[in-house]
Formats: C-alpha cells, structure tokens, sequence
C-alpha cells in the first residue's frame, strides 16, 4: 500500500467517525462517454469498460453520492463529510468534515465552473469553489422553523431554489438577487432541467415549468394522481436535451411531459396480469433508472421476478432486460443504471438462476437480454460472458424495443396499413399524402410516393400483383407491385373511399365509400358491373321480445371483407353486416357454416375469426371458426367488454383484432391493449405483451414477423423467431 493511500486512509477515519459501521447502498456513475464506471458498494471501484479493466479501488470511502469531476482521475465522494480524490496519484485533494448529524447531499456540480453545491441537512445550504483547494464561496441558512418541502440547485451552479410552504425562493448564486414566486399550493418537488433555464415544481396534482430567467409559469401539465401521501417525493427526470420530462404519476406509473407546452406525450402503466381473474393490476416497481433520453425506463416490479424494459415515448413494455437470468421468486435488485448512451444497464441482484451474476455488478447489453462483463473487485479484469444472440427466455411477457429516436411512420395520421400475401413487404398511407413502401422485418424504408391527395383506403390482390389505393376524393389509384409501375386513374364517385377488397384474381374491386352504395368495378373495362346497397337489419323491441328490422334505405359501408375459398363479401356498416353471394350479388340471410358474426382473416385462409359466447354471461371469446365443418377450430382469449377499453386520458373502446399467419401456424389476438400470441399446433399462448393504442394485426407473408399498427403512428414489428418485438417501423425524416 503506498504511502499516499494510506494517509488517505487515516484522514478519512478520522472525518468519517460518524459513518463508521455504516453499509453504503450499491451505486454507481458513468463518465460522459460511458468509458469509466465508478461503483460503490463496500469500497469504491474504477472499471474501464473499454479495456474491461479495474482502474483501482478505493476501501474505506463510504459514498451516499459519487460524481466524476472536471479533473483527469478526480472523484467526488458526498456522505456525513466530503472527500475529493486523485486516484491516478492515490492523494487526497481535499475535504470538507462532518458538520451535522444528518450527511451532506450533493445538489450540482459544474463542470464548466468547478462548483459544487452541498446540503446540510436543514441547516444550510453551501457552495464550494475547487481550485488548489475547497475555496467556500456561500453559505446560506435553511429556516428550520419552516416547512422546507424540497431544495434543488441548477446544474450549471448558478442557481438555487428552496420550496418553503406556498413559496419559491429563487437565488442567483453569482450575486445576492433573491426572487419569491408565489404558487397556488403547497410545493413538493423541485428540479431543474439540464440547460438549468427551467425549474420544474409540483404542487398539488400539476407539474408547473418555470423560465428561471424571467421567473414566470412558462407551463403547467396536470398529472391525475400526483398527490404524493405524507408528503413523499415524487421521482421526476429530465431529458438530456430538456425538452421532456419523466415524472412518477403513480406508484404504478410514470407520464411523459412535454415541457413546451405541458401537454402528456404518454402514459406508461406498470401492469400485472392476474390470469386468475383475467385482469391487469397495478405493479409498483422496486428498483427505477431511466436513460438520459427520458425514452426509456429499466425496473424491477412487485409483481415480476424478472427485470423489464418499458418505452416511455410509446407507453409500452419492452422485453426482459434479465429473463431466464431472475427467474425465481425471492430475486432483489439493489441496482439498476443506464450507460449513457442506452445500450447497457449496470444491474446488481441477488437470488436468481444465474450464479455468475448472482450477488454480484454486472453489465448487460439491452439488445441481446444479456449480461457480457461481470465487475468482481477482487479481479483485475472483469469477467466476460458469452453473448446471446437472442433472448433465451420465452415467457409471456414481451413489447416494443427501446429507441433513442421518434419512431414514427408518418408526418400526420396513418390512415390504412396492408401486408402483401406474395412479399414480405408493407404499405402505409397518411393524411400526409404519402404512400410508403416498406421491408418490415428489415425495418427499411423501400419506396416513397408523393400522391396528388392523401390516401384513406389500402387492398392487395390475391396473389399481391396489384395495389389498389383509395383516396379522400373517391380515386382509385393502382400500381404493379415489382416495378412499381402505375395504371390509369379510376374515378369512383364514391367521395372518400373507406374501404376496397379485391375479389379472387385481379379484375374486380369492390369500392365502399361516403355513398351508400357499394360499387362492385371491372377494372379491365373500367366498368361498374353491380351496385350493392347495404341494408342492415337492427333489432326492435317491445318488452321482452325482440325483431330484425331493416332500416329505410342504404347505409354508408365502412369496412369490407371476403372469406377465401367461398363467394362470400361482407359489407359492414356502424349498424351491422350483410353477407352478399358474389357470384350472384345477391343478399344472403346467413351463409351455411358460418356464425352470426365473422370477419375474413385475409388471402389464402380457410378460416374466419368470430366472438363466441362462452358460459360466463359476462365473458366472450375469440375463436377461429371452420366453416367446412361449421365449428370452432381454435378457442383463443377469453375477455370481458372491460378488457377492450383503456382509461389512460379520455376512455377509449380500442375493441378485438385477430390475424392468423398464412401458414396458419400462427395465430395473434388482440383485446384492448393486450395482445397474444398462439401456437395454433398446440392451442397454447406462447406470448403476451402491451401495446399503447393498437388498431389492427397483420402478419407477414412469410409468418415471420407480426405487424402492429397503432392509433399514434407508430407500426411496432414482433419477431415469431425472437418471440420479442424486433424494432419500430420508422421514417428518419419524420421527427414529430
């Protein structure tokens, strides 16, 4: 032990007699380019992530709070006293002794000035200049008479703000201004952004930002169950650029802010699903860190052994960070730490059925679901694990992968999505006058279109030869899939077209629009051969006894589908269904093996899905139905009308999808924001996972990828390989 280290040591067992005996939490912090981890746990260890290589280490310097300073080799070390410490040249640099009974906390440190600010307990607040030596540059005094609620000071040093009852206390640390903002409640929280030019308060159920410039509410979001009982701190982050902020809404809950205008970009809800009663509860989480993106956020919940991912921009789960790894009840997480660029997470558990990271830090890389290095102190070099190229665990819990970008697949709404049954190709339309072209296993952009007027209806022929578009003013556009050449314009007289399905072969469209008649069109002879008028039936009843009666006249037709295999078209309206004989056109009152209720699963399937009842009265079913047999062929999700609502903001009925693969191997059902994933061989649930707003299900024409459309413009792509989602579909043009 050198001469130097072991001064070190007697100065700090002499200004940390307080601390003696004391366990320091593990935790640890990153350089800015992610090379460096310092981690404290009984002593303090350097790790050069590069090299893979342990710096040095540091025994006896407990640490509530470490921090890498503007200087080669300098750690800051905040407890019940300070230490600053050169471990390149194992000295001490300088220290500031134990001065209250409670320890110091760190509030900023600058590495531009070189300041540090401190918190004594309740008793002051001070700020440090580094140089040669600790220089103390202010030292102002807390009222511990008063209701101190929160103190927080900017990150560039400059600033300190103090929460005292229904009061902001802004002072500008480069002279004497004090200014005093009075709020419209009791603040609790405060913390400011990292450009240190806005200041967030919660008071009551609103988060307020404030220009600390002009000392003004810039804008107030209001968050539902902000209300923090006995006062507890609620858990607030900014992101890296300032512009976003995280902010715990609930025990189960976190919202994404947009700190702008204050409005909520997202909700992201921590569920369990209780199988028993076939709902989703609440989970509070354990352990919580969220990247410096604010995209993402890494937690243990009570619910889960395992630990998860979530995508905060799209309020949704992501897959197992530590499946296989945690799975076993019992397993504690007492660390959790993002790298700064999102690709690693910094985990310290113990319990599990991996004995190589057990009890130990290791470091895992977010996309493999794997833990590559493991930290041991009494080690040189950190251990290297074997890489997985996938995840090994293939539990029911899946959903979206994190991104440190937008992922967006239009500038404006997406209007329709249609998968190709020949190519494992992608087509998305948008009130943005785009039609894209995508490789959704790839996760690439193939094609883009410019159209004259924004497109709102998408359909395939049988064997994916053609694409027919329909647009706002009632065109009917078509191209030739591989060279992506056009035909003519067809001009429907229809108004917005709502919906198009090609019957077998590519001659006849049928064409639903704003008129009430449907239009069944040869467009060889660019003819209309029939004219179908949706009449629904809706029952009429006096007391107990109910009739079909048939409305007066047509209704407008807002969706379309056909069943493979049979003359069958249905035309669907808000009111109800008619099922039509194509090769007749005539109305059909109930085609034979068929239920009262179904929908086409799309080109080359044998089968419909419908809604069966099941013996609960309150409960239905999705099932795949055979109509060669007339019976159910696969019982799939069972649900209550509850299921199929979201409550998140204003309630949303998103209903029931099903899509079955074209292999039909494959099946995938979606109820609400819930979405499983069936082995159709063993009639077995092989995954769940949450998508915030879903509308419809496709698979690709391989089988191998699921395709999820969302409400919020975003397509998320789930790989059958992976059983774990493999990207969002997204355009680098479109930020917003």
């Amino acid at each position: 032990m050198s001469v130097a280290l072991a001064a070190l040591l007697a100065i700090l067992t002499l200004f940390l007699q307080d601390a003696a005996g004391a366990v320091s939490r593990p935790s640890a912090v990153f350089s800015d380019d992610g090379r460096l981890l310092l981690v404290q746990m009984e002593e303090l260890a350097v790790w050069d992530l590069e090299t893979k290589a342990l710096v040095t280490k540091i025994p006896d310097l407990p640490c509530q709070q470490i921090a890498l300073m503007k200087q080669d080799g300098w750690v800051l070390c905040v407890g019940h006293s300070v230490a600053i410490y050169d471990w390149k040249n194992h000295a001490v640099v300088g220290t500031i002794p134990s001065e209250s009974r409670e320890p110091y906390r760190l509030l900023a440190y600058s590495r531009e000035t070189d300041q540090l600010i401190l918190r004594h307990g309740n008793e002051a607040v001070s700020v440090w200049q580094l140089g040669k030596k600790l220089v103390p540059l202010k030292h102002i005094a807390l009222d511990q008479k008063k209701d101190l609620s929160s103190v927080a000071a900017s990150p560039d040093a400059q600033q300190l703000a103090i929460a005292e009852d229904h009061t902001i206390h802004l002072y500008d640390l480069r002279g004497t201004t004090i200014r005093d903002m009075a709020m419209d409640g009791v603040v609790r929280d405060l913390l400011f952004a990292p450009n240190s030019a806005t200041l967030a308060a919660s008071v009551g159920r609103a988060m307020l930002f404030i220009d600390t410039g002009g000392a003004t509410v810039s804008a107030r979001a209001t968050l539902p169950n902000a209300e923090r009982a006995g006062g507890q701190a609620m858990r607030a982050f900014f992101s890296r650029d300032s512009q976003r902020m995280v902010a715990e809404n609930s025990e189960s809950s976190y919202v994404l802010i947009d700190v702008g205008t204050g409005k909520q970009a997202a909700l992201t809800e921590f569920l369990h699903e209780d199988h028993e009663r076939g709902v989703r509860v609440p989970s509070h989480l354990h352990a919580v860190d969220i990247s410096a993106d604010g995209d993402s956020l890494v937690g243990q919940s009570e619910h889960l052994s395992t630990i998860q991912i979530w995508d905060l921009s799209a309020g949704a789960m992501l897959p197992d960070l530590c499946g296989h790894d945690c799975r076993q009840t019992g397993t504690r997480v007492s660390l959790l730490k993002w790298s700064p660029t999102g690709a690693k997470v910094v985990v310290m558990l113990q319990g599990g059925l991996n004995p190589e990271v057990d009890g130990k830090v290791s470091v895992w890389d977010v996309s493999s679901h794997s833990p590559e290095l493991v930290l041991d102190p009494g080690q040189s070099q950190a251990k290297i694990l074997a890489k997985r190229t996938a995840p090994q665990e293939r539990g029911p819990i899946a959903s979206p992968a994190p991104t440190a970008v937008p992922t967006f697949v239009h500038a404006m709404a997406v209007r329709a999505v249609a998968t190709s049954p020949s190519v494992n190709q992608l087509v998305t339309v948008s009130d943005d006058g785009y039609l894209k072209v995508w490789d959704p296993g790839q996760g690439m952009l193939l094609r883009q279109l410019k159209l004259p007027v924004p497109a709102s209806a998408l359909a395939f022929s049988s064997d994916g030869a053609i694409l027919a578009v329909g647009t706002t003013q009632g065109e009917i556009r078509l191209w030739e899939t591989h060279s992506w050449r056009e035909f003519s314009a067809y001009a429907s007289a229809q108004g917005q077209i709502n919906a198009l399905q090609f019957l077998p072969g590519n001659r006849v469209l049928v064409v639903a629009g704003e008129q009430p008649q449907v239009s069944v069109v040869d467009l060889v002879a660019r003819t209309v051969v029939k004219q179908l008028v949706h009449i629904s039936r809706s029952p009429a009843c006096v007391g107990k006894t109910c009739a079909k009666r048939r409305s007066v006249q047509g209704e407008v037709v807002e969706g379309l589908s056909f069943l493979e295999g049979s003359p069958w078209l249905v035309t669907i309206s808000r009111s109800g269904r008619v099922v039509w004989d194509s090769t007749t056109w005539q109305e059909v009152e109930k085609p034979a093996g068929t239920p009262e209720v179904w929908s086409g699963l799309g080109w080359n399937q044998p089968f419909i899905w419908t809604i069966a009842r099941t013996r609960d009265p309150k409960s239905k079913m999705l099932a795949i139905w055979d109509p060669k047999h007339n019976a159910v062929w696969a019982d799939l999700d069972t649900f209550a009308d509850r299921d199929t609502e979201v409550d998140h903001g204003p309630p949303v009925r998103l209903g029931t999808a099903m899509a079955v693969d074209p292999q039909q191997r494959w099946a995938a059902t979606r109820v609400g924001e819930r979405i499983s994933v069936w082995d159709l061989s063993a009639k077995a649930k092989r995954a769940i996972f949450h998508v915030r707003t879903p509308s419809h299900l496709y698979w690709t024409s391989d089988g191998k990828h699921l395709i999820v459309s969302t409400l919020n413009r975003k397509i998320l792509v789930w790989s059958l390989e992976a059983m774990a989602p493999a990207h969002y579909l997204r355009d680098p043009a479109v930020t917003r």
